[in-house]
């Protein structure tokens, strides 16, 4: 997986000088026949809400209970203490310090328990509600006792990035809309200034359907690029497309290019019926309507514009990445010049393939011999250095579809085709994101191969600096093999090898010392017209791997210009190995609610699993969240909203950003992983257990 890239973090925001009402989860056990705690969850999480001593207007929260979406069903009431709670959620305070206990009941299902601590203040300004959470697009009205002549509302986002949504003034004041995606906190503050005097209210922001939305921009339409390599009955599976969401929960348009079993792509449409539904953890489901059959995806939003995705259906699996498309770069295809590109599949033997390049296109929509570049590793033999020529057609204006072409003398007996069975030449379907980015899959039938072209920067441009990076792939036995680790250039690191369950790791001693394995890491540019890097890291004892590294600019989540690379493993330790670098710019442990992806291989059944989900990291290393999984290796079965238990955690984040372990534990399994952080935003991960042997990436939703 190349791409960049919700149960809501839990953030209490304190109001000096103010009774303050503050909400927090506590766990309870249920037998018999009474309600399974935990199939609800509640929002906000937390509450502040001022209060006058002085008497007034009473303060108030609004609560909702949420069963993937929102229950409006569900009965409210107060476990403990003299607060009132009404049928629709809406708490009210008492006038006095106490401690009150709330909760929401559904069918057989309740959340659990809010404890709400009350606190004496003497804040004149209350803001009705108090505490509420709103989903992304959607409107609530606040008020004061004095009214809209007597008060001027604000929105903040306390310091943190982000669309803070907006309030009105005047006439129809308080009126407050919600952005389309969470800002970095999760929340926003209502702020109210009245009489020399202000009060506050804290929103959650929920996602919702209106947060996956081709036609904010009416003028401008954006829809969402997406491409994902699995498994189905045919064999290894590459799919890429594109649809156009409303906003409220419908797909309505799109087309899908298939290509599995070696035949010819298939090119679909999606028919009406598409629909797909936003949970307020970003989790979401799109039910794609293709010739009668349901194809369905499952993914988990980082924001309204890029996610991370499985397939979810007994049909396949897979696991890939969306992202917003911006159809005013689909008249220019490949227009920034040099591209890298990292693809991976198989050949017709049904070996592990690999291939890592460079193009350059000009105005005539071809890439020209002289500064083209690719390397190849087919089932673990490896051809380096070749040269590389191409074009590419123009792009559909209105999906971003059209066709490219590699052309390399010795693919066509390089790959184990018959004598002139691709005449040199692999043809791919693409889909541009951007300008910086396309989504490619073959549209032949000698290879599978799928993956991502990337704008690059100049040719001269080497690896430098702090780096982590995972590879996946297979062994010399054929057995699912996977990498991760981070590193200095031309210094040392860490290492994590899962090898068909068998563990290398770095030593780490009792008080979480970590001692290098990696010994030196080094990166050569040998030719700066083509930007192919060697790279090359040496572990103790004589050990040492070879990668085919090719840069690629990117924009982090922050905002600010990054690099990373696509790689290529090109020694005779595995089979075949196809992965990611980036660089580090961070290397704190996460904290905050991230999107997350797994992809790789059970062992035990063996087949191709992948995992989807939301989780939230707290500050004590407390993980919580829900798993999506499809588990072929279990007879293609699909497990959605897997909760994670209190045996999930992760460990603080050490040598080169390395943290392990990081445990993933639910009712189908436990996942072990080391971490590796790219930034404050973003981590790559590698599962470190004997069961599997996945690898992926959490990105910050907020």
């Amino acid at each position: 997986m190349l791409g960049r890239f919700g149960r809501c973090s839990i953030t209490s925001v304190a109001i000096a000088g103010a009774l303050v009402l503050s909400a927090c989860g506590s766990n309870s056990g249920g037998g018999g026949n009474k309600p399974i705690v935990g199939g609800l969850v509640v929002y906000p999480g937390s509450a502040t809400i001022a209060v006058s001593v002085n008497g007034g207007q009473p303060s108030i929260a609004q609560f909702t209970a949420y069963s993937g979406s929102a229950v409006a069903s569900a009965t409210w009431s107060v476990l403990t203490g003299t607060g009132t709670i009404t049928s629709s959620g809406v708490f009210t305070a008492p006038s006095v310090a106490e401690t009150d206990t709330i909760q929401a009941v559904s069918g057989s299902i309740a959340s659990v328990p809010l404890t709400i601590n009350v606190v004496a203040s003497s804040r004149t300004v209350v803001v009705s509600p108090a505490a509420a959470a709103v989903p992304a697009g959607a409107a609530l009205q606040f008020t004061t006792a004095a009214g809209c002549a007597g008060t001027i509302w604000q929105v903040n986002l306390n310091g943190n990035s982000g669309n803070p949504g907006s309030i009105t003034n005047g006439a129809t004041c308080g009126l407050y809309t919600a952005p389309l995606s969470p800002p970095a906190s999760g929340t926003v503050t209502i702020s109210a200034f009245s009489g020399g005097s202000s009060g506050t209210s804290t929103v959650t922001i929920l996602f919702s359907n209106a947060s996956l939305n081709s036609l904010v921009n009416q003028a401008n339409p954006r829809p969402y690029a997406f491409s994902y390599l699995g498994d189905n009955a045919s064999g290894f599976l590459t799919v890429a497309g594109t649809f156009a969401a409303d906003g409220n929960g419908n797909i309505t348009g799109g087309t899908e290019d298939v290509n599995s079993g070696f035949a010819a792509p298939i090119m679909s449409t999606f028919a009406a019926g598409s629909t797909y539904t936003v949970g307020p953890d970003g989790r979401t489901t799109a039910n794609l309507n293709v010739g009668g059959a349901t194809e369905v995806l499952q993914f988990a939003l980082i924001s309204n514009q890029h996610a991370l995705m499985i397939r979810f259906d007994a049909a396949a699996t897979g696991s890939g990445t969306i992202d917003m498309q911006d159809p005013t770069q689909f008249g220019a295809p490949f227009s920034l010049g040099a591209y890298a590109f990292g693809l991976s599949g198989i050949d017709e033997n049904g070996k592990r393939l690999g291939m890592a390049g460079r193009v350059v296109a000009n105005n005539e929509n071809t890439f020209p011999l002289n500064n083209g570049i690719v390397d190849v590793n087919d089932g673990g033999t490896t051809l380096t250095d070749m040269l590389l020529q191409g074009g590419f057609s123009p792009a559909d204006p209105a999906t971003g579809r059209g066709t490219v072409a590699l052309n390399c003398p010795t693919f066509d007996s390089d790959f184990g085709a018959n004598a002139g069975g691709t005449a040199g030449t692999l043809t791919f379907v693409y889909y541009i994101v951007d300008s910086t980015h396309v989504k490619v899959l073959e549209g032949d039938s000698s290879t599978l191969l799928a993956g991502d072209f990337y704008g690059a920067p100049a040719g001269t441009v080497n690896m430098s600096g702090s780096q982590v990076f995972v590879v996946s792939g297979t062994d010399n036995n054929g057995s699912p093999y996977g990498m991760g680790g981070g590193f200095q250039t031309a210094s040392g690191g860490v290492l994590d090898i899962n090898d068909d369950g068998q563990l290398t790791s770095p030593t780490t001693n009792s008080s979480n010392v970590t001692t290098p394995n990696i010994t030196t890491a080094t990166a050569s540019l040998p030719n700066t017209n083509t930007g192919r890097i060697a790279l090359a890291i040496a572990l103790g004892a004589g050990k040492s791997f070879a990668f085919t590294a090719f840069l690629f600019n990117y924009v982090a989540a922050d905002g600010s210009p990054s690099t990373g690379a696509v790689l290529l493993e090109t020694d005779t330790n595995v089979g075949v190995g196809t992965g990611v670098a980036y660089s580090q710019t961070g290397a704190a442990t996460p904290q905050g609610s991230f999107a997350l992806n797994l992809t790789g291989a059970g062992l035990t059944p063996a087949g191709e699993q992948d995992i989807e989900g939301q989780i939230s990291v707290g500050n004590l290393g407390a993980v919580t969240g829900t798993l999506d999984i499809n588990n072929v290796a279990s007879s293609g079965k699909v497990f959605s909203g897997e909760p994670l238990t209190s045996a999930s955690t992760i460990a603080t984040s050490g040598l080169n950003g390395r943290g392990n372990p990081f445990i993933l534990a639910e009712g189908l399994q436990n996942d072990t992983l080391s971490y590796f952080v790219i930034d404050d935003s973003t981590a790559l991960v590698l599962e470190m257990d004997g069961s599997r042997v996945l690898t992926g990436m959490i990105a910050r939703q907020f």
